[in-house]
């Protein structure tokens, strides 16, 4: 009687390799779907923690009978003194508001403790992406530094933001500015080290609410219904400020209410 003896094929080599190679890419695949995801609800988690930080700070400046404003118009509005569309900081606010966080470093816009030395050539605090007349920070969606149209590559004017920036210690930094509707408020829950230094990603943005007339001292998140009952004019489709879309807005418009993924933030904030 004949005895059959059948050996078992393995794998070759090029079949292990090719099998690997298959898994490698479906698993690439996935984590460019899941790693944005995950850093998407960290930085939104990071927003929600600064947001109540500096928010409870403004309420004990507030509570210290410190003036939030320059000037109020008849309205009771915030402005400046010499403009009456222009949101201003009185000169004792930014020093409180600073001694109520746990600031790590800082620059503001006097000689002294600027955030840059010239332009974009010297920069003292590589955690700030304000360091040039436009802000480094890019509207929600723009990839290109190109800039055929002779606007700003990125969006916005660092006049925006940059009257103080507060690096806290848990590496966040908070900007203070004054513009058009302002004062306005400007977070980058991961500093500009880091990226990716986009609006409605990692860059969110308030407008400091300030009106003596009705007793309303708070910060609002841009695209939030109080942002519009103070300013009416700022709920218009061509502003970013009023939804959470890279289609929303001015790619290379240049105050914080026009920029494309500004509106993201009370979207975040609500969710």
């Amino acid at each position: 009687m004949k005895h059959h003896y059948y050996k078992k094929q393995g794998f070759t080599l090029a079949e292990v390799l090719i099998t690997l190679g298959i898994i490698g890419i479906v698993a690439a695949l996935a984590l460019t779907t899941v790693i944005p995801e995950i850093q998407n609800k960290q930085n939104i988690a990071k927003l929600k923690k600064t947001y109540a930080v500096v928010s409870s700070a403004l309420s004990e400046v507030i509570a210290d009978d410190v003036l939030i404003c320059e000037a109020y118009n008849r309205n009771g509005a915030c402005v400046s003194n010499d403009n009456a569309y222009i949101g201003s900081f009185s000169e004792e606010f930014l020093p409180a508001i600073k001694k109520k966080l746990n600031v790590a470093d800082y620059c503001e816009g006097s000689a002294e403790h600027r955030c840059d030395n010239d332009g974009t050539a010297n920069r003292k605090k590589k955690w700030v992406g304000t360091h040039n007349a436009y802000s480094l920070y890019r509207a929600l969606g723009v990839k290109s530094k190109s800039n055929p149209t002779g606007g700003s590559p990125y969006g916005v004017y660092s006049y925006n933001f940059n009257k103080l920036a507060l690096l806290l210690q848990d590496g966040s930094v908070v900007y203070f500015g004054e513009l058009w509707d302002g004062p306005w408020v400007v977070v980058d829950v991961n500093n500009f080290q880091k990226g990716p230094n986009e609006f409605g990603r990692d860059v969110f943005v308030f407008n400091i609410i300030s009106n003596t007339k009705k007793n309303n001292h708070y910060m609002a998140p841009a695209g939030s219904d109080s942002i519009y009952v103070e300013h009416p004019s700022l709920n218009n489709p061509s502003n970013g400020i009023t939804g959470c879309s890279k289609d929303i807005g001015q790619q290379t418009g240049t105050t914080v209410s026009s920029i494309a993924g500004v509106g993201c933030t009370a979207k975040y904030l609500l969710e």
